[in-house]
């Protein structure tokens, strides 16, 4: 569905993608991990249509990015960044409300199908029963699904998310990690995330890129992707496996 040829990206001297080429099957959750620094969240802004590359080019359906318009992609790729301001004079409605823009003219009042298409956001996500709260009156975890349900009320078929557990706690991320992989099974959406959680992204996704330095190291299935002499050597700390409920899990040797 997405795929992306001998793309590259320079920021000034610097080349932060160094000529990847790769894919992502419909209606699959795909991973992109690596070391800080590695080249992930720039690699999902080209996939998002935010930013250009440097050289080569990403394809949607076969189609390149630059013949569709920034509407037309509007409603085929929804990307949540990994950090959001928040709004001081909304409430949850109104954020979510925002996921509709891409669908109607600015000054057209919201159509049963949009309303409709909003609740079933905030249902997914949630966060229905605090839609009249003001933004900043949530916690970091309320406020991360608020984000999730207006990038759902864009109701496009792929989503793109950059970190979208970082700084929230464990009980906040596996809910969101729940509601993830409900929309893939559930709905069939395609799901292209950054993880740093390298247990999270195997037991979650289907998929996955490693990256190192600007590089693509390894892709294709996820537990050919993650695995501990690939991770121990890209990320430079020796990695084993180990069992737990049934469950192979990533751990780093301590000395």
């Amino acid at each position: 569905m997405i795929s992306f040829n001998q793309i590259t990206l320079n920021m000034g001297q610097t080349q932060i993608l160094k000529c990847l080429s790769g894919q992502f099957e419909a209606a699959t959750i795909s991973a992109l991990v690596g070391p800080n620094g590695s080249g992930k969240s720039s690699l999902l802004s080209l996939l998002s249509g935010i930013r250009k590359p440097s050289q080569g080019e990403c394809f949607l359906q076969q189609r390149r990015y630059q013949d569709y318009s920034q509407a037309e992609l509007a409603k085929t790729l929804a990307f949540l960044p990994q950090r959001n301001p928040v709004p001081n004079s909304l409430n949850v409605a109104d954020l979510v409300a925002f996921g509709r823009h891409p669908h109607r003219p600015w000054y057209r009042a919201l159509q049963a199908e949009d309303k409709e298409i909003i609740d079933w956001a905030m249902h997914e996500t949630g966060v229905k029963t605090y839609q009249n709260k003001a933004l900043t009156s949530l916690s970091g975890g309320e406020l991360q699904r608020c984000w999730l349900a207006m990038t759902l009320a864009q109701n496009t078929p792929v989503i793109l998310l950059d970190e979208p557990t970082s700084w929230l706690d464990i009980a906040h991320q596996q809910s969101l990690l729940n509601i993830v992989k409900r929309l893939n099974k559930a709905h069939g959406k395609t799901i292209i995330w950054v993880l740093h959680d390298l247990n999270q992204a195997r037991r979650y996704s289907h998929q996955g890129i490693l990256l190192n330095e600007g590089e693509i190291v390894a892709s294709g299935d996820i537990e050919q992707v993650i695995t501990p002499d690939l991770i121990s050597d890209v990320y430079r700390t020796k990695i084993k496996e180990l069992p737990f409920d049934g469950t192979p899990m990533l751990i780093p040797e301590y000395a």
